[in-house]
């Protein structure tokens, strides 16, 4: 019974330290562009390596099948939008580093967090609503949820 114990202790052990391993790393804003889909993913301080698992350069991300690199100049581009609504420097800056300083912007500016979280989501409505309505779907008096979980619907059943 305790071997057990040591065993399951073991293998959550060896589950943790592979998933910090493969952790997001920072993104610099270089790079963006071509740099960043021929060269594959950098290590700190920008300096290009060779992907660092076989599969890494052509990973697809669980969402929308986005590669990693892709992901992270996605998720990059958004930090950088948020940072220029509190007026945050973003040059040179990691994803890492932009996301520390937002969150310490956000916790003294909470006025200003809650009127970017309020334009982000009527951009969302209105896209949603765009989107809707090119499939056919009614929008009237829909929030954001009842709209997605509705595109969801038809774009399961038209596969």
């Amino acid at each position: 019974m305790m071997s057990k114990k040591i065993v399951m202790t073991l293998a959550v052990a060896v589950v943790i330290a592979a998933a910090s391993a493969l952790s997001v790393q920072p993104v610099g804003a270089e790079r963006l562009g071509l740099q960043l889909v021929t060269e594959g993913p950098t290590t700190e301080g920008s300096v290009l390596k060779e992907p660092a698992h076989e599969g890494d350069k052509h990973h697809k991300h669980h969402k929308g099948g986005m590669s990693r690199e892709s992901f992270e100049a996605y998720r990059l581009k958004k930090l950088q939008e948020m940072a220029a609504y509190f007026g945050i420097p973003t040059e040179g800056k990691t994803a890492q580093q932009l996301k520390k300083e937002l969150i310490v912007a956000k916790e003294t500016n909470k006025e200003k967090w809650e009127a970017f979280k309020q334009e982000h989501e009527a951009k969302r409505l209105e896209h949603l609503r765009a989107i809707a309505k090119k499939h056919g779907i009614s929008t009237e008096g829909k929030s954001v949820e009842q709209l997605h979980k509705e595109l969801m619907e038809s774009r399961s059943k038209q596969e």
